[in-house]
C-alpha cells in the first residue's frame, strides 16, 4: 500500500525524515518495499518568451527556437508543433531536474546538448513533463501577461511528497490506511496521535429518504447510510487531487474522490450512490439462488454465481457488495443528492466473489482482510462532512445504522514473566503498559505480575498472549534488546521413521547420480488429461490461472516438462528424480474424504547416456539403465528380496510387495513425448514412498550372516519358449521350484533366429546354489534342475536347448 509522508504528518508530528520514517516502519513490522519522490519544486524552471522559430537544418521534425529568459537569451531545439514566436512558455534551464522518470529510476536532469548538430541549452516543456497535468500534445503555453524569468513555482500550486510503499501482511487490516500506519508510528515514537474531528449524526434505523434492509446478516454484519443533499459535482480542489494522485489514485470528481480519500485515511471502503436513481427509495442487501448478470462501473457485464452478495434497490441489483458498484446508480455530472454506503461485509464472502470475478478493487482488498466493524458510522459521517465541504451539499442529521450482527471486543491478560522470558528482557508491568499505550488498548486491570487489556475491534490479529508480546517487542525495537550473556542448549526433536525414509530415498537417488527437480503440484487440465480420466482427478476450487487448475495425479508431468526444457537448450541427456505428493479421487481418502494423497518418487532417464568421444561411441539410455537404478534403490531400502515384478504390457513393468503395488517402470509413449516437444528415448519409474513405508513397517530389518565356508555351485541351462513369454514369469517359477539352496539367478544370453523356429526365443539362465553346511555337487543339484525344467515345460511349453 502506498502511504504519503505528508499525510502521515497530519496525524503525528513526525521528527523523522522520509528515509528514517521508512526505516522505522520496517523495524516495527510494516515492511517498506520502496520509497519514491512525488512532484517537484521545479527549481530552475522559469517563464521564457519565444522570440523566433526556424526550421532545423538537419531534421524535419525539429525546430530551433531563440528564447528570452529575462536576464539572458538562449537557443533551444524543440520538437513540439505548436511552438510559435511571441509565446510565453515554461523553460527548464540547464541543471534543472524534471519529474520525468528514466529507466534507472532517476529523474531527468536538463543538460546542454547538441541535437542533430544544433546547440540546445534547455527545454521548452509540456504540461505532463512538469507534472502539472497529462497533456503531451504540445508545449504548455502560459499567460502572455506573465513576466519573463518568473519561476514557475510562483505561478502554480506545486505539490511535493515522498511516497512510502508498504507490504501489508494479511493479518494487519488496520494498517491499510494512513491512520493505522500513523497509530503504529505514534506508539513506537511515543508521540500524540491526532485524529480528524468528526461530527456524528443522529443514529436511526428508519428514514424518510431511504429504507435499508439486510436479508443476509451472515454476509453483511452492518450497513450504514448517510445522505448529502444539493451537491454540485465538479473537479475536486487541488489539495484533494494532489493527495490522491500522490498515492496513485486517479481523481474522478469531488464526491468519488472524497470516498477514496476517507478509505485511505480511515480504512473504511465507501460507495456513493446517486440517490435519485435508487428505485423504490430502498436498499436491500441480499444474495440470490441463481446466476445474475450485472454490469459494473467498468462497463463489463459480469456473470455472478448463486450466493454472490448484492446491494439492491426496489427493483434489482445496483452494486456487487464490497467489490464494485453498477453503472445505473453511479455518480454523474447531474447528480444532486448522494447516498453514502458504509458497510461491513464478511471477508470470506468478498474474497470468494473477487476471486471468481478476477476483480480486486481497493475496497475488496480491505474487506477481504476484515475491516474494523465499529468504523462504519464514523467513516460515513467523515465522508459526508468532507463532501459538504468540497461539493457544497447539506448533510442530513440522520445516520441510518442497521447492525444485525455485532462484533464485541475481547480481553487478553499479559504476564510480565512470560514477556521477559520470550523477549529476554526485564520489563516491569509499568514499562510494558507504557510501550503499548499508543495502540489504543484499554487497560482493564494491572498488578505487579500482569496486565489485562481490552483489545479494540480494529486489531483482529491480537488473539493470544503471544500476539501482545510481539507488539511489545516490535514497538520497543528488537535491536534495543540486549544479547544474552549465555545460551541455552536445546536438543532437536528426533527425526521420525517417515522423515528418515524420505531422506534415505533422496540421498540414494543423489548417490546414484540423479539430479533432483521440483515441479508444481498444480497442473493444467489439458496436461492432466494426458495421464488419465479427469473425473478421477482433483480440480482446484479457485485456481490462480488455467495452468494451475488440477492437482497432479503423477510426477511424470514434471519430468517430461523438465526434460523438454533441457533438450530445447541443447542438453544431450537428463537423469532426474523427484519426490513429491500426488493426488487422486478415492472414496475414503487419506487426510480428507474423497482425496487420496500419497508421496511418490520418480526416477527418469532420457536422451544420451554419453556422447561420442575418442574412447567410445555415443550411447543412449536404455530401460535396463533405469531398472538397475530402481533395483539399487530397493536394495538400499532392504526391499529387493521381498518384492516381485510383473510386466503388465510390453512397455510397463509393475513392482509388488505381496498384493500391494509399489509402482511401475515404463517407457513413455511417442505421442506423450510429442506433446512435450521432444523425441529422445525416455524411461521413467514412479514408486509410492507411502506404500514402501507400509512395507518397511512389516519387513524385518536386514540381518548379516557369516561368509559361507563352502563354495557355491553354478549351473547353466538354456530353454526355448514362445516370444510372448516374459523372462520375469520364467524366473518366478525357477525361484519357486529351486528351493532355499538357490542363491542367485541371472540371464546371460538371449537369442532369436530361424534355427530355433519363428516366434520363439532362447533364454540362458545361470543358477548359483549354496549349502552352508557342505559343498554341493552335480548329483545334488541335478534333481532340482530337472524339477525346474519340468515345471517350465508344463507352464510355458518350454524346451531344453542342447
Amino acid at each position: 500500500m502506498k502511504v504519503s509522508y505528508n499525510w502521515l504528518k497530519e496525524f503525528i508530528d513526525l521528527p523523522l525524515s522520509p528515509e528514517e520514517t521508512a526505516e522505522k516502519l520496517t523495524l516495527i513490522g510494516l515492511e517498506v518495499e520502496e520509497t519514491e519522490e512525488f512532484g517537484s519544486s521545479l527549481k530552475g524552471v522559469i517563464v521564457g518568451e519565444v522570440l523566433e522559430v526556424r526550421e532545423h537544418p538537419n531534421a524535419d521534425r525539429l525546430q530551433v527556437c531563440d528564447v528570452d529568459l529575462g536576464n539572458s537569451k538562449t537557443q533551444i531545439v524543440c520538437g513540439a508543433k505548436n511552438v510559435a514566436a511571441g509565446q510565453k512558455v515554461p523553460v527548464a534551464t540547464v541543471g534543472s531536474i524534471l519529474p520525468i522518470k528514466l529507466d534507472d529510476g532517476s529523474n531527468l536532469k536538463i543538460k546542454k546538448a547538441k541535437l542533430r548538430g544544433e546547440v540546445s541549452e534547455g527545454m521548452i516543456c509540456a504540461e505532463d513533463e512538469l507534472g502539472l497535468g497529462t497533456d503531451h500534445a504540445g508545449i504548455m503555453v502560459l499567460d502572455e501577461n506573465l513576466e519573463v524569468g518568473t519561476p514557475i513555482s510562483e505561478i502554480f500550486d506545486l505539490y511535493e511528497d515522498t511516497i512510502i510503499d508498504i507490504a501489508i501482511t494479511p493479518n494487519r487490516p488496520d494498517a491499510t490506511c494512513h491512520l493505522g500506519v500513523a497509530r503504529d508510528l505514534s506508539a513506537a515514537l511515543n508521540l500524540e496521535l491526532k485524529k480528524p474531528e468528526i461530527k456524528s449524526g443522529k443514529v436511526v434505523k428508519d428514514s424518510d429518504y431511504i429504507t435499508i434492509k439486510i436479508e443476509n446478516a451472515k454476509k453483511c454484519h452492518r450497513y450504514v447510510g448517510k445522505m448529502v443533499r444539493g451537491v454540485e459535482i465538479k473537479e475536486s480542489p487541488g489539495w484533494l487531487r494532489n493527495k490522491l494522485k500522490a498515492i496513485g489514485v486517479r481523481p474522478v470528481n469531488n464526491v468519488v474522490d472524497v470516498t477514496n480519500y476517507v478509505m485511505y485515511e480511515l480504512g473504511q471502503p465507501l460507495h456513493a450512490f446517486d440517490h435519485n436513481t435508487i428505485r423504490g427509495k430502498e436498499i436491500v442487501v441480499k444474495d440470490f439462488d441463481k446466476e445474475i448478470e450485472f454490469e459494473t462501473l467498468d462497463h463489463i457485464k459480469r456473470k455472478c454465481s448463486p450466493g454472490t452478495l448484492f446491494i439492491c434497490d426496489g427493483e434489482g441489483p445496483v452494486a456487487i457488495a464490497g467489490v464494485m458498484g453498477g453503472v445505473d446508480s453511479e455518480v454523474s455530472d447531474n447528480t444532486a443528492n448522494i447516498l453514502l454506503e458504509s458497510a461491513y461485509f464478511d471477508p470470506g464472502s468478498i474474497r470468494k466473489t473477487a476471486k471468481e470475478q478476477t476483480l480486486q478493487t481497493d475496497a475488496s482488498y480491505r474487506f477481504e482482510r476484515g475491516i474494523d466493524p465499529d468504523l462504519q458510522a464514523v467513516a460515513a459521517d467523515r465522508a459526508a462532512q468532507l463532501i459538504a465541504e468540497v461539493a457544497g451539499g447539506e448533510v442530513t442529521d440522520e445516520t441510518i445504522n442497521i447492525h444485525p450482527t455485532k462484533t464485541g471486543t475481547h480481553q487478553l491478560t499479559l504476564r510480565k514473566s512470560y514477556v521477559n522470558r520470550l523477549l529476554g528482557t526485564d520489563f516491569t508491568t509499568d514499562a510494558i503498559s507504557n510501550i503499548l499505550d499508543g495502540l489504543e488498548l484499554t487497560e482493564v486491570s494491572k498488578d505487579e505480575d500482569s496486565i489485562t487489556f481490552e483489545v479494540p475491534t480494529f486489531r483482529p490479529d491480537l488473539e493470544r498472549e503471544v500476539d501482545l508480546i510481539e507488539e511489545v517487542g516490535r514497538l520497543f525495537d528488537y535491536n534495543k534488546i540486549p544479547s544474552p550473556g549465555h545460551g541455552i542448549f536445546v536438543s532437536s526433536e528426533p527425526i521420525n521413521d517417515w522423515e528418515k525414509l524420505n531422506q534415505k530415498v533422496r540421498n540414494t537417488a543423489l548417490q546414484l547420480g540423479l539430479r533432483e527437480i521440483y515441479s508444481n503440484s498444480l497442473i493444467s487440465e489439458k496436461d492432466a488429461a494426458l495421464y488419465g480420466d479427469l473425473e478421477n482427478m482433483i480440480p482446484a476450487l479457485n485456481p490462480l490461472n488455467k495452468d494451475n487448475s488440477t492437482l497432479r495425479p503423477s510426477l511424470l508431468h514434471g519430468f517430461m516438462k523438465s526434460a523438454s526444457y533441457n533438450f530445447n537448450r541443447k542438453a544431450s541427456g537428463v537423469r532426474f528424480f523427484e519426490v513429491g505428493h500426488v493426488f487422486n479421487k478415492d472414496e475414503e481418502g487419506t487426510y480428507y474424504k474423497g482425496i487420496k494423497e500419497e508421496v511418490h518418487v520418480l526416477f527418469g532417464l532420457a536422451g544420451m547416456k554419453h556422447t561420442d568421444s575418442w574412447s567410445k561411441e555415443a550411447e543412449s539410455y536404455s530401460v535396463f539403465d533405469l531398472k538397475a537404478l530402481v533395483n539399487a534403490l530397493f536394495t538400499k531400502l532392504n526391499l529387493i528380496d521381498h518384492i516381485s515384478s510383473k510386466a503388465s504390457d510390453a512397455e510397463t513393468l509393475d513392482y509388488y510387495w505381496g498384493d500391494v503395488k509399489l509402482g511401475s517402470l515404463s517407457i513413455p509413449a511417442n505421442d506423450l513425448k510429442k506433446s512435450y516437444g521432444f523425441e529422445q528415448d525416455a524411461f521413467v519409474a514412479e514408486l509410492s514412498v507411502s506404500a514402501i513405508a507400509e512395507a518397511l513397517r512389516v519387513i524385518p530389518e536386514r540381518k548379516f550372516k557369516a561368509v559361507p565356508k563352502f563354495p557355491a555351485f553354478e549351473f547353466d541351462f538354456a530353454i526355448i519358449v514362445p516370444q510372448v513369454v516374459t523372462a520375469g514369469a520364467l524366473m518366478n517359477v525357477i525361484k519357486d521350484k529351486a528351493g532355499d539352496q538357490l542363491e542367485s539367478i541371472d540371464i546371460f544370453d538371449v537369442f532369436e533366429g530361424k534355427s530355433i523356429g519363428e516366434g520363439n526365443k532362447s533364454l540362458a539362465f545361470r543358477l548359483q546354489f549354496l549349502d552352508p553346511n557342505k559343498t554341493l555337487n552335480i548329483k545334488e543339484v541335478e534333481p532340482i534342475i530337472q524339477r525346474i525344467v519340468k515345471s517350465l515345460e508344463k507352464d510355458f511349453s518350454a524346451k531344453l536347448r542342447g
